[in-house]
């Protein structure tokens, strides 16, 4: 077949893509543009420009236009050497940095006439982490990331970032303010993140990252389905020379300093005020991670390979609850990664990913537990494959197609038989322990957490003398978030609550009374899941017009229809929105060197899975509760005790005798799906940003800037129940008031506002510099996330009568605030003889002020309302006694080390070594607010010290209504401090 032919065909194919709603919005690549001018300033029309790089299959040519611009996008990550040649001329050479989704401006490249003694003019770009264009973004190489002493993942690039906060519940990040389950995770094109939480998955192999970008504010068009920020990250895809490495990396627990909690000491005995767990993560066991990466041409310029694997087996000796009973939680992960990079020609690349993850864990265990039955061995594998094309179809108009895919399953996670006896649950009611069988069912379903997106796109270069040049770019794409689960809370429906245990050795024996104290629980699933699909179809145009050398605007729309169905198949999510971007950045002199950038942006997140399926009955648990009144089992001191098996036997011999699930119920029952449902109108969260900057170049060795970020954000989940939302009847005859889960903006409030500034420096040939200062503000009521679910929806709108918003909702600083936050970093190569090899010393500088909170606790506010006619008035309401911000956790400076040493074998081949120490000077404070008591103790939560008020007449009186618990502000447990001293190493060879 001639080569025509084969271009006519894939040029079908690209028009095929783009007739249909597809491309990943996770590009792979950026773009290059300039313009040549000769010494007077005119366009300079007809100069050949070359671009290379290790990065690029060969050479890539193109010829400015009449009006003197060129452009070459596809760009693989990476640094490139442009060459501009034409016959008359003097021969100029620049070299630059391509980053992910950002085009790189080349400032106007002037051209001398040619003479005998003319040289070759070279230029090179000033070095940083950072860009000039209106995108505020970041990006670390992975070289930068191994010489400093951070995580080299596309987490610890992340927090390197201005404008990146890890103060949202969990230790989640949040980005520009927003919550943390809004920002996009991507790795390869590929959406990495977990479909409930949107916590980012380890999707990568830290040798294999090849460079990370973080986008915090002005980011374009070409991005949706977010509102706090993008990580973008790279892995490598071979070359023409063929490359490697092999890495062992070394941790120990007891590498690691004990922080000030007093129960983080090695071997501490288990007590009231010491889990069993505390001293686990300080295991003595030597904990090796293998590294291995492999590259190169299988044909030089058309097609490169490129593999990577990571293998982890962590045994973490734990104990059981009250048994004392030693077991291993051994979490053995294994990663691997393959890449295929294929040019047919110059104009025409197809790449091709698949990632493995095999994750399986013994030992693992729910709560608190008393027993090795109560232990799991389960799977969590994840799979990974996409598929991306690129074509210049002409020298104007080029194409982009991608397909992606990434599936996460949890098998075997929970009771291994739906028996009823050796699936039943056992809990003792009087301590929360847990024994017997394990919690969930690992034999019923397994789970699945998935992702699918198809796209493409179509970029055109326009050059119009003196109205400048446009590149056009336009596409579609469709993402589908997927989950299925069917959620058994143990193996046979069934747990008993007890009344207590009675413990002999390492023998639990259940005691069950016949008092009303023992309770048989009864969950069983009454609408199995179908499995849900939330699917966002998106379009959307991005202009960059380059007007002159002076003036740049950036002009973008986007369009994301969201079309969500639940696990029971239901049409739930039927909305739309527009996302207008605009850009502008001013030159003043055109030469780069300072440049001034402002934009406005709509940024729409996706709807999150959890809350679109929130009122859907399907693979939810019902819940039914029993009073036991059957034979005391194990009361008083018997003689001979029974054992679990038959005291289940005895159990449910007596109840299924007595009636079994028809009998009355202790407690009003929950039937999942019946009390709430979605309104027609629920539409995706946004947020409104305005950004304006300034960056200035340092010479030829740096770059500084500065941008200021205001964001507003809108459209909050939340729930609704009022007078007017009308009733609902269960299947008992009882009524309940409804709910409708909708958007919430008055009163809900939440805000952003932070002054980011960057610098990088090139102090020498042998010393970088580098950092960034975050001042912010993020305020409001609005928290929107709970550690353990994720995105949830406000109550502020649920009984209005029965509160008061001052009180139950002020405004003020959230706790993701963080009012000053800095990053330092610099690396320096010791100068020492080469024989001896490389040496490099890294540090890195953190401060950051610490995270707001108050004193809120529950109050009962029935008595003091007039009920207007609700079937179910909230119990009991929250109540901030002190302003929302009125204490703030202790300000935190650390520094980090590294060193890193490496010395050739051969022409190519070095090995290596890198340490790191953690927190060198071993400064710990409470910093995190997770782990920190923030208990407040009320009438509702003690009747007897507490004295009840009307809180819509009466401000409640310390010692007398309300008072801090004991441990107010107090850790919880070690994670409260600042992590304490940590050394790590790591050695290997590399060609």
């Amino acid at each position: 077949m001639r080569l025509s032919r084969v271009t006519s065909l894939l040029t079908l194919a690209a028009a095929l893509l783009l007739a249909n709603p597809a491309l990943s919005q996770g590009t792979l690549t950026g773009t290059i543009s300039g313009q040549v001018v000769d010494a007077s300033g005119l366009s300079l029309p007809g100069v050949t420009v070359t671009i290379s790089s290790s990065r690029l299959q060969g050479t890539r040519s193109a010829v400015t236009t009449p009006h003197g611009d060129y452009i070459f996008p596809f760009l693989p990550a990476g640094d490139y050497l442009i060459n501009y040649s034409l016959t008359g001329f003097q021969a100029s050479k620049i070299t630059v940095q391509v980053t992910l989704g950002n085009t790189t401006p080349v400032p106007a490249t002037r051209m001398g006439l040619a003479s005998q003694t003319d040289q070759i003019t070279v230029e090179a770009s000033a070095p940083g982490e950072f860009t000039q264009t209106a995108t505020v973004s970041s990006t670390y190489k992975q070289d930068l990331m191994e010489k400093l002493p951070t995580a080299r993942t596309p987490f610890g690039a992340l927090l390197l970032a201005p404008g990146a906060h890890q103060t949202a519940v969990g230790n989640a990040v949040t980005i520009s303010g927003a919550m943390s389950f809004e920002n996009l995770f991507l790795v390869d094109g590929v959406a990495s993140q977990d479909n409930l939480r949107n916590t980012p998955f380890n999707l990568f192999i830290e040798d294999a990252v090849q460079e990370t970008t973080i986008s915090t504010a002005a980011i374009s068009a070409e991005y949706g389905r977010f509102s706090g920020g993008v990580s973008n990250a790279v892995t490598k895809s071979g070359g023409n020379a063929f490359s490697g490495s092999f890495r062992s990396t070394f941790d120990k627990g007891t590498w690691r300093q004990p922080t000030n909690y007093p129960c983080d000491t090695l071997n501490q005995p288990v007590s009231a005020t010491c889990a069993p767990t505390d001293a686990a993560s300080r295991t003595k066991n030597v904990v090796p991670t293998y590294e291995a990466t492999l590259g190169g041409p299988i044909m030089k310029d058309k097609l490169w390979f490129f593999g990577a694997g990571r293998m982890q087996d962590n045994p973490i000796g734990r104990q059981t609850t009250g048994t004392n009973l030693s077991f291993t939680n051994d979490q053995n992960e294994k990663r691997y990664e393959g890449k295929l990079t294929y040019a047919l020609n110059s104009k025409h690349t197809f790449k091709g990913t698949y990632a493995h993850i095999s994750f399986n864990e013994t030992g693992n265990f729910f709560g608190n537990i008393l027993d090795l039955a109560s232990l799991v061995t389960r799977g969590l594998p994840q799979n990974l494959i996409s598929g991306n094309y690129t074509g210049i179809i002409t020298p104007k108009f080029f194409v982009e197609g991608q397909y992606s895919q990434r599936k996460f399953t949890f098998q075997n996670s929970g009771s291994g038989s739906t028996d009823i006896v050796s699936g039943t649950l056992l809990v003792d009611n009087s301590t929360g322990n847990r024994f017997h069988s394990p919690t969930f069912c690992g034999v019923c379903d397994v789970e699945k957490r998935d992702n699918e997106t198809m796209g493409a796109k179509a970029t055109y270069f326009l050059s119009t003398g003196k109205a400048g040049s446009h590149n056009i770019v336009g596409g579609f794409e469709r993402y589908n978030d997927q989950r299925f689960s069917n959620n058994h809370q143990s193996g046979s429906d069934y747990r008993v609550l007890l009344t207590g245990t009675v413990i002999q050795g390492s023998t639990v024996y259940p005691v069950a009374n016949s008092d009303n104290s023992t309770i048989i629980q009864w969950n069983p699933i009454p609408v199995s899941s179908q499995g849900n699909n939330f699917r966002t179809y998106s379009a959307y145009a991005n202009d960059t017009w380059h007007y002159n050398n002076k003036l740049t605007f950036n002009v973008g729309i986007r369009y994301d229809k969201n079309s969500g169905a639940n696990s029971v198949g239901q049409t739930v999510i039927k909305d739309a929105a527009f996302s207008p971007r605009f850009a502008l950045t001013f030159d003043p002199k055109g030469d780069g060197d300072l440049t001034v950038n402002g934009s406005y942006g709509k940024y729409v997140a996706a709807i999150a899975n959890s809350v679109g399926d929130s009122q859907s009955p399907g693979g939810q648990p019902a819940n039914y509760t029993f009073n036991y009144q059957g034979p005391a089992i194990n009361v008083g001191n018997p003689s001979v005790l029974v054992g679990q098996d038959d005291a289940i036997r005895q159990i449910f011999g007596w109840f299924n005798a007595n009636g079994g699930t028809t009998r009355a119920f202790r407690a009003a029952p929950t039937v999942p799906g019946l009390t709430g449902t979605i309104s027609d109108t629920l539409a995706s969260p946004n947020v409104i940003e305005l950004q304006a900057g300034v960056s200035k170049r340092l010479g030829s060795r740096g770059l500084f800037r500065v941008d200021g970020i205001y964001r507003k954000f809108q459209d909050f989940y939340g729930d609704t129940i009022n007078t007017g939302t009308g009733k609902v009847t269960d299947p008992f005859g009882r009524v309940f008031d409804r709910d409708i889960t909708q958007n919430v903006n008055d009163p809900l409030e939440r805000k952003y506002k932070a002054i980011n500034a960057q610098i990088s420096y090139r102090a020498s040939n042998k010393v970088t510099l580098g950092g960034n200062y975050t001042l912010s503000k993020n305020y409001g009521n609005n928290v929107g996330e709970t550690t353990g679910s994720g995105p949830v929806q406000s109550t502020i709108l649920r009984f209005p009568e029965y509160f008061d918003v001052a009180w139950n909702a002020p405004s003020g600083d959230l706790a993701t605030d963080q009012r000053h936050r800095v990053r330092l970093f610099a690396t320096w190569d010791v100068p020492i003889p080469q024989r001896w090899g490389r040496l490099n010393i890294g540090g890195l500088e953190q401060i950051a002020t610490g995270s707001p909170y108050g004193a809120a606790g529950t109050i009962d506010t029935r008595p003091f309302v007039t009920n207007p006619g609700y079937s179910n008035p909230p119990a009991t309401v929250t109540y901030f006694f002190t302003a929302r911000d009125a204490f703030r956790t202790e300000s935190q400076i650390r520094t980090d080390m590294a060193l890193n040493y490496g010395h050739k074998l051969a022409k190519k081949a070095e090995i290596f070594g890198r340490l790191t120490v953690q927190n060198t000077f071993n400064r710990q404070v409470l910093e995190n607010l997770n782990s920190i008591n923030t208990s407040v103790r009320t009438n509702a939560t003690n009747s007897t010290l507490y004295t009840r008020f009307n809180p819509f007449s009466t401000t409640p009186v310390k010692g007398v209504n309300w008072d801090l618990g004991p441990t107010f502000g107090q850790p919880l447990d070690r994670l409260a401090y600042t992590t304490p001293r940590t050394i790590q190493f790591s050695v290997g060879v590399r060609f």
